[in-house]
Order: C-alpha cells, then sequence, then structure tokens
C-alpha cells in the first residue's frame, strides 16, 4: 500500500528535521541572493554612472573641436559664395598661375598673418582621377582658402584638443594648422591625404558620403602615432571642392582619459572606434587582459548595445558610447578591483556571513540528527525487547496474539480462511534435566531456527510459554496448515544438537492444527484454544506428530 507524502513526514522524524533544514537554508540563500542582486545593481549604477561621467568629459572635448569645425565650414561656405576682389587677392592669383606646374609649391598672402596653400602641379593631379582644377571654380576657391588662411593662423595645435585641423582640396592643394618642414612632407602628406577615406568617402555621389564622418583608428603617416580624423565635405552650388578634417591623436585621447578618470573608477578604462580597434587605453597596475574568447563575446554584445555592463568569467565590463564621437568607452575590472570598492566589500562581507551561518546551520543539523538518531535506536531497542523473545527473537505473547486479533477481524471481515499451528516440545524437563539448561535454550533456539525458515512472510510466529510456541497461517486452510506443521516437524526431528564435544542429541515436537473454515470462527482465543486441544491429542498419541482432527 503506497505511503503518502503526509503520512511519511508525520512517521518519520528525520524527513522532519531534514525538511525544516532545508526550509531554513533555502530561507537565508533567498535573502542572501536578494541582497547580492541589489548590492551587484548599485554597483552596475555606480560603474555606469562613472563611466558616463568621463564620456561626458570625453564628449565636451570632442563636442568643441567639433563646434570649431562646423564654424570653419560654414565660414569657408560662405567665402566661395562670396569671394574676395582686391589687390592682393589678385596678386595671389598671379603667383599661383605661375607656379601651378612646380611639383611642389606653396602661396601664401604678402602678411605675417596667414598660413600657406601646400600645393602640387597641374601634372601631378593627373594620376587621381577623382582629383580635379576646375577652371571656373579656381578662383574662387584659392580666394576663400586664402580667407580662411587669416583664422586658421589662431589655431594653436599645441592648446586645442585635436592636433591639427586642415582643408583639403581635390584642386591640388591643402591647408593645414601644421604647415609641412619641406617639400618632400608636403608631396607625400598630399598623396598620403588623398588616398585616405576621410576624403574618398566625402564625394557626394558616394554612398558613404556623411555630414560628418569618423574613420576607424590608424597610424599616422608622419609619427603622429594612432589616430582618429573627422571630416565633413565642402560642396557648393552641386560642387564638391574638398573636406574640411580634424586629427585626434592617442596621445592627446590618453591625457583626456587620464584627466577624465575618476578615481572610483579602476580597472582597464579604453577607447575603440566604431569597429572596436583599440584607439587609447588607460590600466592599473593590476589590470588583466581579456581572452579571446571573451573578447569575442565582448564585441558582440557591444555591436547590439549602446550601453550595458556584464561579467566574464572574473572580469567585470561596462561600456558606453561616446555622443558626439564615433567611438566606444570600455571600462574593464577584474574581481580583486571590483571586491576593493564599497559594494564589492559589502558583498564579500555578506558572503562570508552567509557561509558561517550555514556552516553553524549545518552544525545544528548534524547535532540534532544525531540525537534523534540516538533516540530512535533507543525507542527501537525498547520497541523490540517489548515485543520480542530475547532468546529466540520471534514474538512474545503479549505481541504475537495483538498480531493474532488484527489478522482475525481482517480475515473475518473479508471471509477469507484463518489456520493456526500450537507447538510444544516433547519432553522439555528431561532436556533440561540430562543436558542442562544450557541444551535447553539450544532446543529452543533450534525450533525457532526451523519456524523462522519453514513459515511464509506474512505468517505469524510467537513464543507463548516456556516451550509452546503458536503459528497464525493467513489465507491457509486446514490441509494447507497441517503440511506445514508436518514440515515442521519433520525437519527438527532430523536435527541434531551439540552438548560438547563427544554428546549431541535430538528433539521433537508435537503440533495441534485448527482454521477457522473447519471451526466455523475466528476468535484468537477459540482457535488457539482447539489447535492446544489437538496439541495434547499428539501427545497422548506418542508425541513427535501433528493433530488436525479432534
Amino acid at each position: 500500500m503506497p505511503v503518502s507524502p503526509l503520512s511519511a513526514i508525520r512517521t518519520n522524524p528525520f524527513l522532519r528535521v531534514h525538511l525544516c533544514f532545508l526550509a531554513v537554508f533555502f530561507f537565508s540563500a533567498c535573502i542572501t541572493a536578494y541582497e547580492a542582486r541589489e548590492l551587484k545593481n548599485n554597483y552596475e549604477a555606480r560603474q555606469a554612472a562613472q563611466l558616463a561621467e568621463v564620456q561626458k568629459n570625453l564628449d565636451s572635448a570632442f563636442q568643441e573641436s567639433l563646434d570649431e569645425l562646423v564654424y570653419y565650414e560654414k565660414m569657408l561656405t560662405y567665402a566661395l559664395h562670396h569671394p574676395l576682389d582686391h589687390n592682393r587677392t589678385r596678386e595671389t592669383f598671379a603667383r599661383f598661375d605661375t607656379l601651378r606646374q612646380q611639383p611642389t609649391w606653396q602661396l601664401q598672402l604678402t602678411t605675417l598673418r596667414s598660413v600657406p596653400l601646400n600645393g602640387v602641379s597641374d601634372a601631378w593631379l593627373k594620376r587621381d582621377p577623382l582629383l580635379l582644377r576646375s577652371e571656373p571654380r579656381l578662383h574662387q576657391e584659392l580666394s576663400a582658402a586664402l580667407e580662411f588662411s587669416y583664422i586658421l593662423q589662431f589655431s594653436d595645435p599645441n592648446q586645442a584638443f585635436h592636433s591639427r585641423f586642415w582643408y583639403l582640396s581635390r584642386a591640388g592643394f591643402y591647408i593645414s594648422s601644421r604647415p609641412p618642414d619641406s617639400p618632400q612632407i608636403l608631396e607625400k602628406s598630399y598623396a598620403t591625404m588623398v588616398q585616405r577615406d576621410y576624403f574618398r568617402t566625402q564625394a557626394p555621389d558616394n554612398p558613404h558620403h556623411a555630414r560628418q564622418r569618423w574613420t576607424t583608428a590608424y597610424q599616422g603617416e608622419f609619427n603622429e602615432g594612432l589616430m582618429l580624423t573627422v571630416s565633413t565635405p565642402i560642396v557648393s552650388d552641386g560642387y564638391w571642392f574638398g573636406v574640411l578634417s580634424m586629427d585626434f591623436t592617442q596621445q592627446r585621447i590618453r591625457q583626456l582619459l587620464a584627466n577624465a578618470r575618476m578615481q572610483l573608477l579602476p580597472g582597464r578604462l579604453v577607447m575603440v572606434d566604431r569597429a572596436l580597434n583599440e584607439i587609447a587605453r588607460l590600466e592599473s597596475e593590476d589590470a588583466h587582459a581579456l581572452s579571446p574568447q571573451q573578447r569575442t563575446w565582448l564585441l558582440q554584445q557591444i555591436a547590439h548595445q549602446p550601453s550595458g555592463i556584464m561579467h566574464l568569467g572574473s572580469q567585470f565590463i561596462s561600456w558606453k558610447k561616446l555622443a558626439h564621437v564615433d567611438a566606444y568607452l570600455i571600462n574593464v575590472q577584474s574581481l580583486k578591483q571590483a571586491l576593493s570598492q564599497e559594494s564589492g566589500r559589502v558583498m564579500l562581507f555578506l558572503l562570508v556571513m552567509w557561509l558561517l551561518f550555514t556552516l553553524l546551520l549545518w552544525l545544528a543539523h548534524r547535532v540534532i540528527i544525531r540525537a534523534i538518531a540516538r533516540m530512535d535506536a533507543l525507542s527501537s531497542r525498547l520497541h523490540w525487547r517489548a515485543n520480542y523473545d530475547g532468546l529466540t527473537q520471534l514474538l512474545n505473547r503479549n505481541a504475537f496474539f495483538e498480531r493474532f486479533v488484527i489478522l482475525a477481524k481482517q480475515h473475518q471481515q473479508q471471509q477469507r480462511p484463518l489456520s493456526v499451528i500450537q507447538l510444544d516440545i516433547d519432553h522439555f524437563k528431561r532436556v533440561n534435566d540430562t543436558w542442562g539448561h544450557h541444551a535447553g535454550d539450544q532446543a529452543l533456539v533450534q525450533v525457532a531456527g526451523v519456524l523462522k525458515h519453514t513459515v511464509r512472510e506474512h505468517d505469524v510466529a510467537g513464543r507463548i510459554g516456556g516451550e509452546e510456541f503458536c503459528l497464525v497461517l493467513p489465507d491457509t486452510p486446514l490441509n494447507e496448515a497441517e503440511a506445514v506443521a508436518e514440515r515442521i516437524r519433520a525437519r527438527l526431528a532430523a536435527k541434531t544438537l551439540l552438548v560438547n564435544a563427544s554428546t549431541t542429541f535430538s528433539v521433537t515436537l508435537s503440533a495441534g492444527v485448527s482454521s477457522s473454515e473447519e471451526q466455523g470462527e475466528y476468535h484468537p482465543e477459540r482457535l488457539q484454544a482447539a489447535a492446544d486441544r489437538r496439541l495434547y491429542l499428539a501427545k497422548n498419541r506418542g508425541r513427535n506428530s501433528v493433530c488436525a482432527q479432534d
């Protein structure tokens, strides 16, 4: 018959203790997990806020330079629509006409308050079909460029965030806040710049044409190191003249990161471009590099989210996209760095406290379980002593008749047959008198052993007197019970008992059998009395026999 879970809990004290301690452990784990999640959220919020502060400072510096780029773009476009016409400009045009066939040339107004135009020859331009000196627009562009040079002289590359500001023309010249030092550098600079994406992709018919276009990180041609460039096209009346551009070097970006970085933001602070190439980084002393697998996973996350925070293994990573630059800020912290912060220390303390609580809970659980085990073992011993005979390990008289009553009631309700066998050792007093009480005990144990090996699992066997035994056989008619009694008698008669090295003896038993079918009732005492009566008939017939009839 299956046992319900509630019944199992009520009857099993160990299960109740396990469930109680499991509930306490689960509750403590839930509380600890909730607090840990709150601390994690607080840590992530602080990381995001600190990174946003760095991003704000970096964006502010970029925005200032971009505002300057927009101002110069508007000024240059206005100058193209409204060219100046005075003697100095006309003199400059005349000098240009004499210089334009030279391999390299510089053109400057007759005043120190301007920046020179640096150019190459007409023949040089024929190397590249994208380059063109449109004669109807050439003087218009030269005039605007000369006017632009007046303002560019006030640009201080040592003070501005951008390292260089320049205008690159399709007509074979450029103006730079850092003029070239020699004709060789002039030609190489122009040749390099017109091949860069920031120039070639800004043609209006190019699909990548943009109002402002940022490059990915690249190495400068003249020892500038790693750098970024932002460019904007100069287009007037549908004609593309060239691009205005600004360069931002890794060194200056790193310096700005160092100035903007908050003291509470340890780890590796990295700026990457839109292709996730590293532009600049700041590292703490205990920073650890990401594995290739971690880097790949991070790149996938950044490609889909403009900002966020995650942990990969023992690394905590937060990132944020810059507002005015096509780039990202990434901060990577090790577990040690995260735990050194306030939230990390609190989380570590919380974890240690929970582990100590769990250890104490486990110790208390073990102590209580051991106490219950001792009590259960003691209860089992007392229960065994109260229900079993210590010598034969069969049920004692009281326990035997308790089970007999229960079986008789069940079989009477269902009208199933129930048989009783009453057994008694023949001449037991003679055994005790001849070979001693130890031999008598051996005889009792031998009889009990034969009973245990003969009866079925659901049969009930008990010692109800000194040498008297009784069996209750459920679902057994009289003839089958008589056969069982006969097997018991025969097996016992075939065995011998050893008194000492030279002396053995045998014992026999007599048995009486009764059944509820032939008695017409189920009353335990009457069934046992009928079997006992037939037992004495067997003894009167010469013992070592079984009697199943009156």
